[in-house]
């Protein structure tokens, strides 16, 4: 079991929030293009839209949970959605991902959240058998979700 502190990250932490989005768009065969300025307003700006959980070991971040403010329109209930959570290769299976997760829950609770979501790749059976060890209720209704392009000529 890793020790592992959690904190929200502040702008000075970026570049290494951008390198672990870095590893964890590599692990799904994927490129991250997000730049620190983008981050910034992501995470750290005036009305930022999400939250960056980090877990320290001492002064090293070997996790992240990008988390975002959502909100249930038909409810008018606040809720939360973990993007991404990563934790780095040596510190796997030791409790990081559960101590961001438990974090980011407590975060939300606090803030008058009904509740945090949080989904993996379709493939990623390491994951999703993680969540339910954790006793995730896993939702089997939400059915599919499905990508619509926008072109850029389209858009303007």
């Amino acid at each position: 079991m890793t020790q592992c502190s959690i904190s929200l990250a502040t702008p000075r932490d970026l570049p290494r929030v951008q390198q672990l989005i870095r590893e964890l768009s590599a692990f799904h065969n994927d490129t991250a293009e997000v730049t620190l300025e983008q981050l910034q307003t992501i995470f750290c700006g005036e009305a930022a839209p999400a939250l960056a959980f980090l877990a320290r070991d001492g002064d090293t971040i070997i996790g992240y949970a990008g988390v975002q403010r959502k909100i249930k329109i038909h409810a008018a209930q606040p809720m939360f959605d973990i993007q991404h959570l990563y934790v780095c290769q040596q510190h796997r299976a030791k409790g990081v991902g559960r101590a961001l997760i438990a974090a980011v829950r407590a975060h939300a609770g606090a803030s008058g959240a009904k509740g945090v979501t949080i989904g993996t790749a379709p493939n990623n059976m390491t994951a999703q058998a993680a969540y339910r060890a954790m006793g995730l209720e896993e939702i089997t209704d939400a059915g599919p979700r499905f990508w619509i392009e926008i072109a850029e000529d389209s858009a303007r």
